[in-house]
């Protein structure tokens, strides 16, 4: 045969392949899969994705013999510690050949309901509702982040309490360990792009050359002193006698008397309205100040931080004082209600100020806030995120580390100008610390970022440690005092003063 005549031949054969091909892939393939995120490093992530309610995809794969009904996959991520000689807490190898091991251990242990203290997982549990198998069912190449799948088991806890299987896993898993909730629901509240809002764009203009900035807002800046943020702290972490608190567990009794303060401290400081939000069974509340905008009160502006934390062992009742995570947030978002209540300036756009829970299991609260503020289509112009603010690793200057992934660049650039227009001495930067409860309001179209206390990885000791306190080596008043001041600063630039 000629070559003229094989062509239309070849070209027919491929048609007949092409054609077997979509047969033998399943309907549900075949069709646009719901994202559910993209979780990892930037260049190294796991892509999730609901094919149909019946199937997961992982990177593209089917993941069988797990119904995204009744499985709420946990996304585990390896956290490098900057300075830190533990191996599992450097390499991310290490990391991962630990917790999976960790994880096979629980899986056999649920399996035989047997009762033993030498994981920490058991400890303060009564009974299992079930027996459920626990699987890594994916990991990313560079064995920095696994998804794990957890069937939506019940755990009886001794005092009486019920919680989802879940909300205990991370129990298991080294402390440094970032833990993402993926449900099926979640396409819903998957990463989307948005408009950048008019003000953000009006905020950058302004702060296009150097500026000597606003003067009330520099006088509220030297109203941010040590001592008023410093005994929050303490109260917070129970190193204050007066103090009951041991742990702010979002599963614990703590954390509902940590709420109840929180409550009472924005209540003093004019807030307009203070709630509490309920989002989950089993856990604290996020607190909620609203201060009324004047003459656009629906825009919003949010600032952040998270009130619960844990420790070593990630379990309700271990100690867990927090007085960096995020006891320093808290203490960041404290001061800016305080120094705006004494200056008795009102701002143009209602400002939420919220004090989240369920952080540590996976920006729970945020999660719940977020997108119920996109379903009830608030105008959220801006949301400020202060997660660690207040360790400083010796010999190192002041520093606002900004994240480099689930954030608006705009956003971000906002914060570096206000910055050097009014806390010149901090060293801003970029930080892989990326992921607090602005990544919630990201992934609801809301622009969003966060700071941070470091440019870099994380470099705190007692991350995720029962000996995170204030009274130690490297916890510095002077990195939360400038870092309250960069968010004071930029919050009240984008929320915009109101003329009396």
């Amino acid at each position: 045969m000629s070559r003229r005549r094989q062509f239309p031949l070849l070209a027919l054969l491929l048609a007949f392949a092409f054609l077997g091909l979509q047969a033998a892939v399943p309907a549900t393939a075949r069709h646009a899969a719901a994202p559910l995120g993209n979780y990892g490093a930037l260049g190294d992530q796991v892509t999730i994705a609901l094919a149909s309610p019946k199937q997961l995809l992982v990177n593209g794969l089917a993941i069988s013999d797990v119904d995204p009904a009744d499985t709420t996959l946990l996304v585990l991520e390896h956290v490098p510690i900057d300075g830190s000689g533990a191996p599992e807490l450097v390499s991310a190898a290490a990391w991962h050949d630990q917790t999976v091991a960790v994880l096979d251990q629980a899986t056999e242990m649920l399996a035989s309901r047997e009762r033993t203290e030498s994981l920490a997982l058991q400890s303060g549990v009564e009974t299992w509702t079930a027996a459920p198998h626990v699987r890594v069912v994916a990991a990313s190449a560079n064995r920095a982040t696994l998804v794990v799948a957890v069937p939506k088991a019940r755990v009886a806890l001794t005092e009486g309490r019920e919680v989802d299987l879940s909300d205990l896993l991370p129990t298991a898993v080294l402390p440094n360990t970032r833990v993402t909730r993926v449900d099926a629901d979640s396409a819903a509240t998957t990463v989307r792009s948005a408009p950048v809002p008019d003000r953000l764009v009006e905020v950058l203009r302004k702060h296009k050359k150097p500026t000597k900035g606003d003067k009330r807002i520099r006088a509220m800046l030297k109203k941010t002193t040590i001592p008023e943020m410093r005994a929050d702290v303490e109260w917070l972490t129970g190193e204050d006698p007066n103090s009951p608190l041991t742990t702010r567990h979002s599963l614990s009794e703590g954390h509902l008397v940590a709420a109840k303060w929180m409550r009472e401290q924005m209540t003093k400081y004019g807030c307009d309205q203070v709630e509490f939000m309920e989002f989950r069974d089993g856990y604290g509340p996020n607190v909620i100040c609203t201060i009324e905008g004047t003459d656009l009160p629906d825009e919003h502006v949010v600032l952040g931080a998270h009130l619960d934390s844990r420790g070593s062992v990630f379990w309700p009742y271990s100690r867990a004082p927090g007085g960096d995570d995020d006891g320093s947030g808290t203490a960041m978002i404290l001061n800016f209600m305080r120094v705006l209540h004494s200056s008795r300036l009102r701002l143009r756009r209602t400002l939420k100020v919220i004090s989240f829970a369920g952080e540590e299991q996976g920006l729970i609260g945020s999660k719940a806030y977020a997108r119920a503020a996109r379903e009830r289509g608030d105008r959220i112009t801006w949301m400020l995120q202060g997660d660690m603010l207040a360790y400083r690793k010796p010999g190192e200057p002041l520093q606002c580390g900004l994240p480099d992934r689930y954030m608006t660049p705009e956003a971000n650039l906002i914060v570096r100008k206000v910055a050097e227009a009014y806390v010149p001495e901090v060293q801003v930067g970029s930080t892989s610390a990326c992921c607090s409860d602005h990544q919630s309001f990201f992934e609801n179209g809301f622009a969003s970022t966060q700071i941070f206390e470091r440019n870099g990885p994380i470099a705190d000791p007692m991350y995720h440690n029962s000996g995170d306190l204030s009274r130690r080596t490297g916890y510095d008043y002077e990195q939360l005092q400038a870092l309250a001041r960069v968010a004071l600063a930029t919050t009240m630039v984008v929320a915009e003063i109101a003329e009396p």
